[in-house]
């Protein structure tokens, strides 16, 4: 009773917002990939003021995934395992996994061609691509070739301005100094293939 008795005097003098109290709801029922760190990493992803991504480091997991048997069978285990991780968890969730960089990373990347959603993210994961050197970048411009080519096919783009983006991002990746001759063919064939749709 006394709850609320203090919520009825903040209503007299003004003192209760409705709109904060559904913020306070909404932020309550946050989904588990923000739990996970999502929150901010899409943003700052591709970010200059965020390091390149960096898969051959290997750094610790943070505790919502070490602690996920899921997880740690895809990281040991073979296709199957990775089939199985992607089965349960969404090609965007996979990519905030791969954000995180080292062996966590690897297993997301790894887990991604096996995501029924997957192509919905190449736009994100031609972003990633931009910064970080071989083999980091030669792993992710094999995915997005993957995800492009093996991808679900529809008559229309899934979404027009991240294809246009995602090509973008592939020609300057075609056009460093620094790009070996495989990375380039295949960003180059990405483009082709996103030309298609």
């Amino acid at each position: 009773m006394r709850g609320f008795r203090i919520y009825r005097e903040f209503a007299q003098t003004g003192h209760v917002n409705v709109t904060s109290l559904c913020l306070l709801l909404a932020l309550a029922c946050l989904p588990d990939a923000a739990r996970r760190g999502q929150a901010g990493h899409e943003q700052a992803a591709g970010s200059p003021g965020r390091p390149a991504l960096d898969l051959t480091q290997d750094v610790a997991w943070p505790a919502a995934y070490d602690g996920d048997r899921r997880w740690r069978r895809a990281a040991g285990g073979g296709d199957f395992e990775r089939a199985r991780l992607a089965q349960s968890e969404s090609a965007a969730t996979l990519l905030v996994a791969l954000s995180e960089g080292g062996s966590l990373g690897r297993t997301a990347l790894a887990a991604l061609p096996y995501a029924e959603d997957r192509r919905e993210v190449v736009g994100r994961l031609c972003a990633l691509a931009l910064g970080p050197v071989p083999p980091t970048s030669s792993w992710l411009l094999g995915a997005i070739y993957e995800a492009i080519a093996n991808g679900p096919r529809t008559e229309e783009s899934v979404d027009p301005g991240a294809d246009a983006l995602c090509t973008n991002h592939l020609r300057q990746l075609s056009e460093r100094i620094d790009t070996s001759p495989e990375d380039r063919d295949r960003a180059l064939g990405a483009i082709s293939l996103l030309a298609k749709r």
